[in-house]
């Protein structure tokens, strides 16, 4: 199979440009192919994938990078364009066979937006990644007619969906588990909305391919959804949704790529992170100098992050949290705000912030989850 997808040495560099600290660890062993993948990427010839070495690795690097702040941008190669490549049945469960390896690799050692809930086991924005890239591979299956790895496929995916609506249902009714439960719903919005994204762009009009497409689209939606997931889209929708924006803003905070410990997790309970970055050692308190640059350039992003989006709590959350943990507070790193922003640390929905703590602003959003819940 020939391929025009980035080139193994860059895939390299990018991975090592937001996430070097991944590839310190274990290669061995299928829990850990991933690393191996990553850190031989430039053995892989550029032009051919007839074992998936190259597959491998853009599975890889999606893995460790996309719950990172510069996710490598492979997205449509493993849900599309990997698969189209595909021409014969025989290429394509060359490439199904890679894809499977996924199932072994750990999402938190690369991810801080695992939930695990009691008795039923994990769920993350992993699961949605996987689930979008078994949806190319479905839709390639059925184009060429492959019923073994469609059944395959779809049997993934069946079986992903019964663990989230498991968890859901675990903890939707569970008083003093609010908190655990909005985490849930926001992880199943964005996991079903994944796998919902690639089935309604399959190029297939067949009468077979277009009811398994509605049988995995919109999946989450009040109407014509599942109704194992309709209260939790309800409740996203309601309590949750204004928590989901992109981050760029704290891109330009290189500093929070060098550790494990400063991936953010699921907003907006964002408070701990907040403290973490103020304390952490890696961090240096001057962002001019040192090995990794500093806190105020942390600050500087959430700031701008924040009136990007005013409406998003996450961000105040985490502004909150460092203000406590930070000797000074926010004021001694206020210079290396941008001039134009700084007044916004004094005043305003930021000043409100600082005034509420971490469990008067949970109890706040316990509330409005159990407002949603009673509402649907």
């Amino acid at each position: 199979m020939k391929f025009r997808g980035v080139k193994p040495s860059l895939i390299s560099t990018q991975v090592r440009n937001t996430a070097a600290w991944a590839l310190d660890g274990p290669v061995d062993g299928p829990a850990h192919s991933w690393r191996r993948a990553l850190v031989s990427a430039t053995e892989i010839p550029h032009g051919h994938d007839g074992d998936g070495a190259y597959l491998r690795l853009l599975l890889a690097a999606h893995h460790a990078t996309v719950a990172t702040f510069v996710p490598t941008d492979v997205d449509s190669h493993i849900r599309f364009h990997a698969w189209q490549r595909c021409e014969t049945v025989d290429e394509l469960r060359v490439a199904a066979a890679v894809l499977d390896e996924t199932a072994a690799w750990d999402p938190s050692e690369v991810s801080a937006r695992v939930v695990t809930i009691e008795g039923v086991g994990s769920i993350s924005g992993h699961d949605g990644e996987w689930m979008g890239v078994r949806a190319g591979a479905l839709g390639r299956a059925l184009a060429l007619d492959d019923g073994a790895t469609a059944d395959a496929q779809a049997a993934f995916l069946d079986a992903a969906l019964e663990r989230h609506a498991e968890a859901f249902a675990a903890v939707q009714r569970a008083k003093g588990r609010e908190l655990k439960a909005l985490e849930v719903v926001a992880t199943i919005a964005h996991n079903l909305g994944d796998l919902s994204r690639v089935v309604e762009t399959w190029p297939l009009k067949s009468p077979s391919a277009l009811a398994v497409r509605r049988r995995y689209a919109k999946l989450g939606h009040e109407t014509d959804g599942d109704p194992r997931f309709a209260l939790a889209g309800r409740i996203y929708k309601r309590a949750m949704a204004a928590e989901n924006p992109r981050f760029l803003a704290l891109r330009a905070a290189r500093s929070l790529r060098v550790h494990r410990d400063l991936l953010l997790g699921i907003g907006p309970f964002f408070d701990a992170w907040g403290e973490t970055v103020a304390r952490h050692p890696v961090l240096d308190d001057d962002a001019p100098g040192g090995e990794h640059g500093g806190r105020g350039a942390v600050l500087a992003a959430l700031v701008a992050s924040h009136l990007a989006a005013p409406t998003v709590q996450g961000f105040l959350r985490a502004i909150a949290g460092f203000h406590r943990a930070a000797p000074g507070g926010v004021e001694r790193y206020a210079d290396q705000v941008a001039a134009r922003e700084r007044a916004s640390l004094r005043t305003g929905a930021i000043r409100e912030a600082l005034g509420v703590d971490r469990e008067r602003f949970e109890a706040r959003t316990v509330n409005r989850y159990r407002a949603a819940y009673d509402a649907g």
